[in-house]
């Protein structure tokens, strides 16, 4: 097995650094004093066979699923790996959506899979593409691979839709993964996770995106009772045992996330606002609005690149954004709008000066 690179985590590790950052794509961090915990409360050691009981219960709770059917993950990005690991063989067919989250296809090819795509157009508002959705399904795929919210657009697909697009693949013999971990910022029924909706559904998610907890590195997968001990045969390999500290704090906190998203949706909910009126009054600018979270997806009129701002907003403004190619998208660049709001106003000043100066080169080049 080779692994590829990932370029965007190796340059959201050590690049995206920025004094003006709008390249996150998670709140802000929150210390276990802000949580009202103290590290005396825990211990380092417990029952963790396959999991703390009392975390593969909060989870399972939360997700309508029994506990042996949460796989705990060191974040979302083990589960992903996970996924694909415990389901892909070498020659497997795998359909992963586009514009994707490159781990999908780095995963998928390291594992020797043949790799399908799934058009999710920017003229179509991001959702994905039926008629070539029939097409892939005709070449009897072994998995679907799915982000929702959609990464890096923001755009939701109802619970409803993904159990149609699974029964859909279940005739053609595939499962369809679905990372959820942005879902979370979703409140009601629209944050209800697509687990259950199908028997052949498996769902990836963490607190990392939505709740400051990326540090805990708790996260989970979630699949179907006939599947359990295929994947836990994949622990047993990779790390025998999950994190106890990591699994009791999130168990504490679970019941709070609730609360913990209403206090920092009116922050979000405001900057989505001033994003949005932002991009609406820039005439180099488009987007489709994103139905959550707090990642926007616009896309540069007039020939110019996404790529070249991000380059340009870094060189010349000390400013962050993610670069579209990262996501196959060159024309875009992925903006987060979930820090505080002085810093995305500058932010979005800075934008706004950085498109006037690739405007001004290109008229020069002319």
């Amino acid at each position: 097995m080779t692994i590829d690179a990932i370029a965007y985590m190796e340059w959201a590790k050590t690049r995206c650094t920025g004094a003006v950052n709008l390249g996150r794509s998670g709140v802000p961090a929150l210390t276990l004093a802000e949580l009202g915990l103290n590290l005396r409360d825990f211990e380092i050691n417990a029952e963790n066979v396959y999991g703390w009981p009392p975390f593969l219960e909060a989870v399972a709770g939360r997700a309508g699923a029994r506990p042996e059917q949460v796989i705990p993950a060191a974040g979302t990005s083990q589960a992903v790996f996970l996924a694909l690991s415990g389901l892909v063989r070498p020659g497997d067919r795998v359909v992963v959506e586009k514009p994707a989250y490159e781990q999908f296809l780095a995963v998928s090819r390291a594992l020797g899979a043949q790799i399908a795509r799934l058009e999710r157009r920017f003229e179509d508002g991001f959702r994905w593409d039926e008629d070539r959705l029939e097409e892939v399904l005709r070449t009897k795929p072994r998995l679907l691979v799915l982000t929702n919210l959609h990464n890096p657009s923001g755009k939701a697909a109802s619970r409803g839709e993904i159990a149609r697009l699974a029964d859909r693949a279940a005739a053609a013999g595939a499962y369809v993964f679905v990372d959820e971990v942005y879902l979370e910022f979703l409140h009601g029924e629209a944050g209800r996770t697509a687990f259950g909706a199908a028997e052949n559904i498996l769902v990836g998610s963490s607190l990392t995106k939505a709740y400051g907890l990326s540090g805990l590195r708790a996260g989970w997968l979630l699949v179907p009772s006939g599947l359990v001990t295929v994947f836990r045969r994949w622990v047993d390999h990779q790390h025998v045992e999950p994190v106890v500290i990591s699994q009791q704090i999130a168990a504490r906190v679970i019941p709070r996330l609730d609360a913990l998203r209403r206090e920092s949706r009116p922050g979000i909910e405001a900057n989505r606002r001033t994003v949005m009126e932002f991009i609406r009054t820039e005439p180099a600018l488009e987007a489709v609005e994103p139905d959550g979270g707090i990642v926007v997806f616009p896309r540069l009129k007039g020939g110019l690149s996404g790529d070249d701002l991000a380059l340009r907003l870094r060189e010349g403004y000390d400013t962050s954004v993610v670069a579209g190619s990262f996501f196959e998208s060159p024309r875009h660049f992925r903006l987060g709008f979930g820090g505080p709001a002085d810093v995305l106003a500058r932010g979005l000043d800075n934008i706004r000066r950085a498109i006037a100066d690739l405007q001004g080169s290109a008229r020069e080049a002319r």
